[in-house]
């Protein structure tokens, strides 16, 4: 927001100046003024980007693997995950997000988004939110 209004007063004062800029000029006779002011440029401001999705290699146990996670079956463990996390809702799945998120047997953070990424992608956004606890 700061940027913003930097942004705002920085074009604003622009304007101002360029307007001023042909003041003296403007007595003489001979010198012709345009009243004809030019575009004002044209300010994007960018949302707040959202996390990006996993990477994944389209094989559950081999990600798993690549975070050390190595389950007697993967199938039982998926399923437990899948039930954690992605059937859970409002305070449930925090509760969950924050217990998985924290234990490096489940892979940790990076074994919750996994779990996100392959069976509830579209929990991403407030998984994030709970996953942030652990920035505190």
């Amino acid at each position: 927001m700061k940027k913003l209004a930097t942004t705002g007063a920085a074009l604003l004062l622009v304007t101002v100046l360029s307007g001023c800029g042909g003041a003296a000029d403007s007595a003489s006779p001979a010198v012709s003024t345009s009243t004809a002011m030019a575009p004002a440029p044209t300010v994007t401001v960018q949302p707040t980007p959202t996390p990006a999705p996993n990477m994944t290699t389209g094989s559950y146990e081999a990600d798993l693997a690549a975070l050390g996670v190595v389950p007697d079956n993967v199938q039982s463990f998926a399923d437990y995950m899948e039930a954690e996390i992605c059937n859970q809702t409002g305070t449930g799945l925090g509760v969950s997000v924050r217990s998985i998120g924290g234990n490096p047997t489940g892979g940790g953070m990076e074994g919750v988004r996994l779990t996100v990424a392959y069976f509830c992608p579209e929990k991403s956004q407030e998984v994030e939110s709970y996953l942030d606890y652990f920035k505190n």
